[in-house]
């Protein structure tokens, strides 16, 4: 959820982002906007902020890539041209917003909250900064973004606003696909920690290499050691630190991060000094902690340390009320004003999800793509001989 400010005007990225609770990430050549590109389609609600003296050229050569590829999220232009023409290719096909100079940072939150929603906006702002949008859209930035409104969730965001500021390990536990990574993000941005947010998938990590990957390690402190590397643990420090399946670490890493926990020092590998780090962490598994401890992948010490704050996200067959939310959720962020007919709606209240919110939306994916366009709403055909709903 960021903001993409595409300019080479140092001055005005230095503007924009020290009055910003978190920056923009920049692009000053195409070949850099090119590379943006990856993290604009991986991102939630990107907003692109478009300077319009990016090149000798003005804004055509920006303009041609960003329509040619299709490069998602609205987009702002910031210009000194008040007689811009908005009837351009561009602005037919892409949706734009115009932001002339001189500007305050209040005019430029306002445009980015009615081109791109309050999510767009709410990762860059300080409390007071959100909390006046909050209340001048009258919006619940947590039921934003953690859509439903069962009694667990609503549960769920309630519990995220009252520890929020003051937790210092919290452990989110739910099976795959019910949204742990959302609830993370929800408290990293309720800690009021500053950046860096670091997230760390512990089953991507090889054994081999798991302690230099959390804790780092000098240069020379093993064969390949051919530099210093620092941890994640230091990156994190002043920040917060997510571990997704944190039974998938290491044992013996396990303990170092036990001791971690307890002292807030640790010490890299091959290293005769001890640091420092201070972070908030945020773990999260698949299955409950005492599960993970009895079949032996999480350290009984560390389960105790974990247990103490837990925070169950329950799968989607347990809350089919939030069912219609999250297709209209999805529906709406793509572009899709079709709706499931009927037919198609009963089968998806009926099935159980056991891929839950990230299944639901893989199928609502197909929906859209293999729907006749001439349909007034989706319904399943042959051609999805694989759909869970067929």
């Amino acid at each position: 959820m960021s903001l993409f400010l595409i300019t080479k005007d140092v001055r005005l990225r230095a503007a924009i982002n020290r009055q910003l609770r978190k920056g923009c990430y920049s692009a000053t050549s195409l070949d850099q906007i090119k590379k943006l590109r990856i993290n604009l389609a991986l991102d939630t609600y990107p907003v692109l902020l478009i300077d319009e003296k990016f090149s000798e050229q003005g804004l055509l050569p920006i303009l041609d890539y960003i329509v040619s590829t299709q490069v998602p999220g609205p987009k702002i232009i910031i210009t000194s041209k008040k007689g811009i023409n908005t009837k351009s290719p561009f602005v037919y096909d892409s949706g734009i917003g115009i932001l002339y100079k001189p500007f305050s940072i209040e005019q430029l939150i306002a445009l980015v909250v009615d081109i791109g929603g309050v999510p767009a906006i709410a990762p860059h702002l300080c409390d007071s900064q959100l909390s006046r949008i909050l209340d001048e859209y009258n919006t619940d930035w947590h039921a934003l973004t953690l859509i439903g409104q069962s009694k667990a969730l609503v549960k769920i965001r309630n519990i995220i606003k009252k520890i929020g500021p003051v937790f210092s390990s919290v452990h989110i536990n739910g099976e795959t696909g019910t949204g742990k990574e959302v609830v993370a993000s929800l408290l990293c941005q309720a800690s009021g920690c500053a950046d860096p947010y670091i997230i760390v998938n512990c089953s991507s990590i090889p054994e081999t290499l798991a302690d230099t990957y959390i804790f780092g390690n000098v240069k020379g402190a093993f064969t390949d050691a051919k530099i210093a590397r620092k941890g994640v643990v230091k990156s994190a420090d002043g920040g917060v630190l997510f571990l997704d399946e944190i039974e998938d670490l290491a044992k013996g890493v396990q303990g170092k991060l036990l001791r971690l926990l307890e002292t807030k020092q640790f010490r890299p590998i091959g290293s005769d000094f001890v640091e420092t780090s201070h972070f908030k962490l945020i773990t999260a598994s698949n299955q409950p902690l005492k599960e993970l401890s009895n079949t032996g992948k999480l350290r009984f010490d560390l389960l105790n340390r974990l247990n103490r704050l837990v925070i169950h996200i329950p799968p989607l067959r347990e809350r089919k009320e939030d069912i219609p939310l999250l297709i209209d959720h999805y529906l709406k962020e793509h572009g899709e004003e079709r709706r499931p007919d009927e037919p198609t709606m009963a089968k998806i209240m009926e099935y159980q999800w056991p891929g839950n919110t990230r299944e639901l939306f893989k199928e609502l994916e197909q929906l859209s793509v293999f729907a006749s366009h001439s349909a007034q709403s989706l319904s399943y055909r042959e051609i999805l001989t694989e759909s869970v709903l067929k």
